[in-house]
């Protein structure tokens, strides 16, 4: 579409405007032609006049007559009055004095012709005047109608059948025109924003989907805690009744209480952050590569260093300075980092790579990967890997929803050769 965007409607108005004026102009001129053509074939004497006389004798009578005298240019005599004799009108002789003359054009004499040849003759002058006017009436309307079949009504329509689609909340279509106009520039920014509207709307399908699904995986994780106070619970009113209930079976029940009310809390925090994370706004702040990059690496190393991890780090970046929200990245970092951390056994690699006006992050550990029914949900990533709660996915689920408000994502995979691999992409502006 971009290679014909200067056929506009204006300029195809005026061209079919153009093309009609030619059409009728042509057809008036053949028509004017043709007609004179006609009459000079009906009176093709036109090097002649006509002579036409008219006299009123003594009596009273009226007396006309008319002779045709040829042009050429030449002096020419012709005896109309008889000799007088005696000073006395010979018989069948006028006097001059008693004649009126009047000269006509033959080709406007037609009174000497037949009446079909007199009607042909009028109806071909006749002709000159109202069919051109004929033509032109018609062109203008051939005109109009063939400009809006032709490059108005397939647009109106395609626009009609869109927003049709569009009142009845249908965007499972496309908007689709062959005209390449202005018109057909709005079906294309129509179809844009069939497809806005469509995204949007899957993303918040998708949103209300993982909501649901965070919904079920809190309400599942919640009973291991619950069940184990219950217990609990039940273990000291078991013990009460008998007098077993000594200070360290007390201590014990208590210790156990209170590191399951930290993992309920635990879960309180994330669904909290979870309900307000997408209000977070993107503040863009400049950044220095890769000595931001570094400085991120060190600051996560220090997770692993409590379990003994070696932390490797390599930065493909060049040098140069960008624009992002350096909060928003390094607590994804730190989220992902941590989950590495959980489940390598001896060593996670940090890699960073800019392309474009994309920055990546891939983390990388030794431990055994994600499950399979994981990756299955990777898509929502409120799955809980583990059973006693220890890792609940929801530090991923928070790490994928700020890195889509930073104009990114977060992938996890696993190695071939074992061991998981998550990678983070946001959205920068280079400087």
């Amino acid at each position: 579409m971009e290679k014909v965007r200067d056929r506009s409607l204006k300029r195809e108005f005026f061209a079919a405007v153009t093309v009609t004026l030619i059409i009728v102009s042509a057809l008036s001129a053949l028509t004017v032609w043709g007609c004179l053509r006609l009459q000079r074939w009906l009176v093709p004497d036109t090097n002649y006049v006509m002579l036409n006389m008219e006299m009123t004798t003594t009596g009273g009578e009226i007396k006309r007559g008319s002779m045709r005298c040829e042009i050429d240019g030449g002096s020419q005599r012709y005896n109309f009055i008889k000799e007088k004799k005696n000073g006395v009108l010979l018989a069948g002789a006028y006097d001059i004095e008693d004649l009126t003359f009047r000269v006509e054009s033959v080709e406007h004499g037609i009174g000497a012709n037949g009446p079909r040849r007199k009607a042909a003759y009028i109806a071909a002058g006749a002709a000159m005047g109202v069919l051109p006017a004929a033509y032109a009436v018609t062109g203008t309307l051939l005109c109009a109608i063939w400009f809006y079949r032709k490059r108005l009504a397939p647009a109106i329509a395609v626009l009609d059948d869109a927003t049709r689609h569009i009142s009845e909340q249908d965007l499972d279509f496309t908007v689709e025109c062959s005209v390449h106009n202005e018109l057909g520039w709005l079906c294309g920014s129509f179809e844009k924003m069939r497809r806005a509207l469509y995204d949007n709307n899957m993303r918040l399908w998708r949103s209300i989907e993982e909501r649901r699904t965070m919904q079920a995986s809190v309400a599942h994780d919640l009973r291991n805690p619950l069940a184990i106070m219950e217990g609990t619970l039940e273990h000291l009113r078991a013990l009460a009744p008998a007098g077993e209930l000594t200070g360290d079976k007390l201590d014990d029940a208590l210790e156990s209480l209170a590191v399951t009310a930290k993992r309920m809390e635990r879960y309180t925090d994330y669904i909290r952050d979870l309900s307000a994370i997408e209000d977070t706004e993107i503040t863009m702040t400049e950044a220095a590569l890769p000595d931001f990059l570094r400085e991120a690496a060190e600051g996560v190393g220090v997770l692993a260093e409590a379990r003994d991890i070696a932390v490797s780090a390599s930065f493909d970046v060049p040098y140069c300075r960008i624009e992002l929200d350096r909060e928003i990245f390094y607590r994804v970092l730190e989220n992902v980092f941590s989950n590495a951390v959980r489940y390598a056994q001896n060593r996670i690699e940090l890699g960073f790579e800019l392309h474009r006006e994309t920055l990546l992050a891939r983390i990388t550990d030794d431990g055994p990967g994600f499950s399979q029914e994981m990756l299955k949900k990777k898509s929502s990533l409120y799955y809980s890997e583990d059973a006693s709660g220890g890792h609940m996915g929801l530090g991923l689920a928070t790490s994928k929803i700020l890195c889509e408000l930073h104009g990114g994502g977060l992938k996890i995979m696993n190695r071939p050769e074992g061991g998981a691999v998550a990678e983070i992409t946001v959205a920068v502006k280079r400087i």
